[in-house]
Formats: structure tokens, C-alpha cells, sequence
């Protein structure tokens, strides 16, 4: 269940936009088993296997699940004429519940998961396609980023250590004891993860082509401190990262006129960081950067009280305090102050009321208020004062109304929302300087932000043969108050109030139509189109590179019974190639001529990266439960 607007309340940090509840199954003393795969071009294979059902009846129960998904090369790299973008997963997953009366249910959890991936499929569109603001210090694209069928990657200079490697491990396990007049849940859980990624930040293969000289510029070489001659484009980085959280809840039974919720959360992460960098020219490297330790301590609590007014008008009040802790130990990285940190404290209310205007309609409205605590930027080459970007916050209203008519055929949910939110973070560059010769990305706080806009979903059951439905989505996000020194350098200017929010499409659009037909008396042919359409994003704030328009469509065509079903597909059935983002970002290959002498500065002008979309795939998929 997909849940909307700020949800900090009841759900905690991270739900500033919204959050997605699972409610996974209760056990059963009904076995299930199933085992499903796919077999698809470009090295497609993926297989999953499910068994649940009860150890002891009606005491103790189980679930078991395991995957494996593997995807091949659907891009090249230049360079070595091998491919690119390989992905391989694997894990499993399980639990137990077990019931030791009506009053008491205690779960466990747990899963481990591997993913093994080659050097992933992005592109830098380099200087020479800069089409405007020739005369801004680092020039910029506007207009729709071009395509690529290739991609240039140094992967031999990585020495082995590119893609991603990463494993992951978790366990929960909730309590719940119905004492009658109260339900008190205990929900504890731990996560582990390590990641080893080897990537050419250049995404030009610059160490591989030309680490030593300018492509065109005839008897200039590189500045002795350019990253590419240093090693330091050539990076492996390695964190781990350690979290736990502990909740304790205790509410009254939902069916009570007047219902209460009330709880504690405690939250703690810890992630080491180091940024290790291949040899370059000549052997010579520059020194391993030491991130240090990101370190997260959140201490909240929570209420909330509902209460129905009458059987179909309902209020309900929520109201969540929390204490972030954000720093950082880093003794290797700085060591003249090797331990930074910073509090951030919050209220985060929300008003929800529901009025049910029938057994098949119901209209709503909400008030809340996100936040989004404060983050530090870890690099230690950065000065103290850009260290931390303070917390962001946002009022968000929301009406709406949720619909079904004929008998459950006609299916209408309407809404609109308005939002303010306050001091966006968002990522911009520091650099190059003196003493360090490429661009460090870090987070910065972007004034104020108005979002309007609405979400329509229609579902039509035509007949027992035949569904349609549609959804389309408005988004108007544009900054009101916002000052950025680059923006001074290209429109003379430096507000951008009035454009629109980076990577943000203002319409989205998707359509469906399912056919089904029986075969026999048991067996079923179905065939069901999608299709999905995203407006451009905007690559910064300057609203003027951008991905294009994107149309997707997926074809399913199949047969099936209670027991299995086969299904032939076909997704990105237009082979649309509209890359899913766009970044701003640096062409480090080609760097402007000097003014004088025979080396070049480490001076970069802009470049703009993206990853290659997933082309069209053919494939067939299959299901059997037993």
C-alpha cells in the first residue's frame, strides 16, 4: 500500500514524500508452494521459488523464498569492445511466526542478499555538443541530450575492481500482545550491507585515451596535478554500513469509536566510507580519500487519536517530535578536527479527516508536515562552512476522493495537493581550486519551492472479457526563492525562481487495456497493453538540458489456469531510449586550450551524463504453484 504525503508521524525519517506500507501475509495451515522463471534477450534469466505453510498447526508457521536474476550486456564499451551494464542477484529470504495464544504473535525475519554487477551503462556528452552560453565561463547544452549506442569506459585501468559487489543482510522480529483494552507491538530490526564500486568518474575512458596530452591540441599536455594523470578519476569505493532500530507502540483496537496510538523509535546507523584510487601515469596515485564514518542518531516519539464522529465522518490527529544527531569521524581524513557533528530537532503534525459519502465513495482531506533532517557532507577537502546542509521542511494539503460504481466496475479516485517546502537540498559542485584540481559534489540547501498539482486514476471492467483504465498525474514544481552563483554566470541573473524543479516530469500519463477470454473450462488466454508516458526532466535548476519525452509500451500475451500460467512479453515495445535522468556534470576529456605556455589548467567545461535506457526485450515468463 502506497501512501502519499509526508508520513514522518507515525512512520519516521525518510517518509518526507510519502512511504509504502507492506503488510506481508499471516501464516496459514494451508501449504503454498510456486516457482516462477524468465528467460529474455540479452541474457535475461531470473528464477524465484516460494514455499509457506504451517510447521506446527495453527501454532507455528513459515515462509521461504529465493531468487536469482541475472541480465547480460545490452551496451558496449569503445575502449575494449566489451559489454556493459551486467547485473547479477542473488538471495533468499524467510520467516517464522509463531502464535503462543490468541493474545501473543512473535515473527521473525531475515534474508541475505548478493549483487554482482559490471561497470554500469552512463555516457558524458562531451563539450563539442554545447549548443548555448558559449560566452558562460563553462558554456552548457540546451535542448535534448543526444543519443548513444556505446559507451567509453577505462575498465583495464580499474585493475578488476570495477562494478558493484555488494552484500546485504536483515533481520526483524515484532512482538504483539493483545492485552484487550490495548495492542502493545515491539518491532526490532537490523541491516548490514557491504559495497565494493570500481567506476571511471570521467565516463570518457580519459585515462585510457589520453591521460598525458589534449585530444586536437597539438604538443599541450596535461597539467602534472590533473586527475587524470594523478589516478584519482580511477575509483573504488568501499563502505559498509551498520544499521538497527527499535520501536515500541502501544494502541487501542481500530474498531473503537475513539482509537489512540502512542510510541517511541529509536534509530542508529554508522557508515565508513573510503574512496581508494587506481595508479595513474607512471605509477603515480593520489592518496586514498578517507570519508570517514556517517553517523545517524534519531530518538523520536509518537501519538496519534482518531475518532469517528459519526459512522462515516472520521478525524484523525498525529504528532511525531524527533532529535537527529548527523556527523562524522573521520581521524584519517582530518585529523585537526576529526569529529564533526550536528542536532536537528522536529515537530511533524498531521490532520487526515474522511467523510464516506456512501458504501462506494468517499471524499478526504490532509494537513501535514514533512521534514527531512539535516545531512553532512563528509568529503574532508571541503571548508567547514559547507559541511552540513540544514534540514528541509514542507507543508503539504491534500484533497481527494476515492470511487466505485456500477458494482465495483467503474473504479475513480481523484486528488489535488499544494505543497511549500523550505530549504531543498540538492547537490551542486565545489571546484576545481588550487589545491584541488577536479569538482566535489556536495549538498546544498535551495531557498523555497511551490508544488501544485493532481493525480486521476479511472478503471473500467467494459464487460468479462475486456479492462481499461488510465492514470494521469500534473506536477507544477517550481522554485520561488532560490539564488545559485552559475546561474549569475550564464542568464546574468542569479535567482532561478520560476523554473522547474531537476528531474521532476510536470505530466505523467499511463493507459492499459486487458483482454481476457476463456479457452476451455479451465484454461484462460489474456493479452494486456501498457503504456507510459513522462513529460522531460530537467537535467539542474537552469531548466535547459533535459532527457526528451518518453513513451513507454509492454505487450503480454499468455494462457493460464488456478495452477500455472505462460506469458510471452515484450517490453519497451517502441525501443524508446529516453534516458531515465540527466545530470550536469564535467567533460574532463577535452579541456580548453591554455592562453599560454605548453600545459594545460585542470579547467573543465560543462558535460552531461546519463545512463543508456534499457532497450526492447522479448522474453517468455512461466508460473506454477503446486
Amino acid at each position: 500500500m502506497t501512501i502519499k504525503g509526508p508520513q514522518s508521524a507515525l512512520f519516521g525519517r525518510s517518509t518526507f514524500s510519502g512511504a509504502i506500507n507492506l503488510i506481508t501475509k499471516r501464516g496459514t495451515n494451508d501449504f503454498q508452494n510456486e516457482i516462477s522463471g524468465t528467460v529474455a534477450e540479452y541474457g535475461n534469466y531470473e528464477i524465484n521459488a516460494l514455499s509457506r505453510g504451517p510447521i506446527i498447526a495453527d501454532k507455528l508457521f513459515y515462509v521461504g523464498q529465493a531468487r536469482y536474476y541475472k541480465l547480460g550486456a545490452q551496451y558496449n564499451n569503445t575502449i575494449d569492445g566489451k559489454g556493459v551494464g551486467q547485473e547479477e542477484s542473488y538471495g533468499a529470504n524467510g520467516s517464522f511466526e509463531y502464535r503462543a495464544s490468541d493474545a501473543f504473535t512473535a515473527t521473525l525475519n531475515f534474508g541475505y542478499n548478493e549483487d554482482h554487477d559490471g561497470l554500469a551503462a552512463v555516457v558524458d556528452q562531451d563539450r563539442f555538443s554545447n549548443n548555448c552560453y558559449f560566452n558562460a565561463p563553462r558554456q552548457y547544452y540546451c535542448g535534448e541530450v543526444k543519443r548513444f549506442e556505446a559507451v567509453t569506459l577505462d575498465r583495464a585501468g580499474l585493475k578488476g575492481t570495477e562494478g558493484l559487489k555488494r552484500n546485504s543482510k536483515r533481520l526483524m522480529l515484532q512482538l504483539e500482545y493483545d492485552a484487550g483494552p490495548v495492542i502493545v507491538t515491539s518491532n526490532t530490526g537490523a541491516y548490514w550491507t557491504h559495497t565494493r564500486y570500481g567506476y571511471d568518474s570521467t565516463y570518457q575512458g580519459v585515462s585510457a585515451i589520453s591521460p598525458l596530452t589534449i585530444p586536437g591540441l597539438t604538443g599541450i599536455s596535461r597539467n602534472p596535478a590533473d586527475p587524470a594523470r594523478t589516478g584519482s578519476t580511477l575509483r573504488n569505493e568501499i563502505s559498509t554500513r551498520h544499521e538497527w532500530s527499535e520501536e515500541l507502540r502501544i494502541r487501542t483496537p481500530d474498531a473503537n469509536r475513539f482509537r489512540v496510538l502512542g510510541g517511541a523509535f529509536f534509530y542508529q546507523k554508522r557508515r565508513p566510507l573510503i574512496e581508494a584510487h587506481m595508479p595513474g601515469v607512471a605509477g603515480t596515485t593520489v592518496a586514498t580519500t578517507y570519508f570517514g564514518t556517517d553517523r545517524v542518531d534519531n530518538f523520536a516519539v509518537f501519538g496519534s487519536a482518531g475518532y469517528s464522529i459519526t459512522d462515516a465522518w472520521t478525524i484523525t490527529g498525529e504528532l511525531r517530535w524527533a532529535n537527529d544527531k548527523v556527523g562524522n569521524s573521520n581521524p584519517l581524513g582530518r585529523p585537526a578536527f576529526p569529529f564533526v557533528e550536528r542536532k536537528f530537532k522536529s515537530w511533524s503534525p498531521r490532520i487526515t479527516t474522511n467523510y464516506k459519502v456512501s458504501d462506494q465513495s468517499m471524499v478526504y482531506a490532509t494537513v501535514a508536515r514533512g521534514n527531512k533532517p539535516g545531512v553532512i557532507n563528509a568529503d574532508p577537502r571541503l571548508p567547514v562552512e559547507i559541511q552540513f546542509a540544514t534540514e528541509e521542511s514542507s507543508w503539504n494539503y491534500e484533497i481527494g476522493t476515492k470511487n466505485t460504481f456500477m458494482d465495483g466496475r467503474v473504479l475513480f479516485n481523484l486528488s489535488a495537493y499544494y505543497i511549500d517546502w523550505k530549504n531543498q537540498q540538492l547537490t551542486t559542485t565545489y571546484g576545481p581550486t588550487p589545491t584541488i584540481p577536479t569538482t566535489i559534489n556536495y549538498i546544498v540547501n535551495a531557498g523555497r519551492t511551490h508544488i501544485k498539482g493532481f493525480e486521476s486514476e479511472l478503471q473500467v471492467v467494459l464487460n468479462d472479457n475486456l479492462t481499461v483504465g488510465a492514470t494521469y498525474a500534473m506536477t507544477d514544481a517550481k522554485f520561488v526563492a532560490f539564488n545559485d552563483p552559475e546561474a549569475l554566470q550564464l542568464f546574468g541573473n542569479a535567482s532561478v525562481a520560476g523554473k522547474q524543479l531537476p528531474n521532476q516530469p510536470k505530466n505523467q500519463a499511463t493507459t492499459f487495456a486487458k483482454l481476457q477470454k476463456p479457452l476451455t473450462s479451465d484454461l484462460n488466454g489474456f493479452v494486456r497493453v501498457d503504456v507510459a508516458y513522462n513529460n522531460r526532466k530537467y537535467d539542474q535548476i537552469y531548466n535547459l538540458a533535459s532527457t526528451g519525452e518518453q513513451y513507454l509500451m509492454n505487450l503480454r500475451i499468455g494462457i493460464e489456469t488456478d495452477k500455472w500460467n505462460l506469458t510471452a512479453f515484450v517490453d519497451n515495445l517502441l525501443d524508446d531510449r529516453t534516458p531515465s535522468t540527466v545530470i550536469r556534470y564535467v567533460d574532463q576529456l577535452n579541456i580548453p586550450a591554455p592562453a599560454t605556455g605548453t600545459v594545460a589548467s585542470t579547467a573543465t567545461l560543462r558535460g552531461f551524463q546519463f545512463p543508456l535506457a534499457d532497450k526492447r526485450r522479448f522474453g517468455v515468463t512461466g508460473k506454477y504453484k503446486f
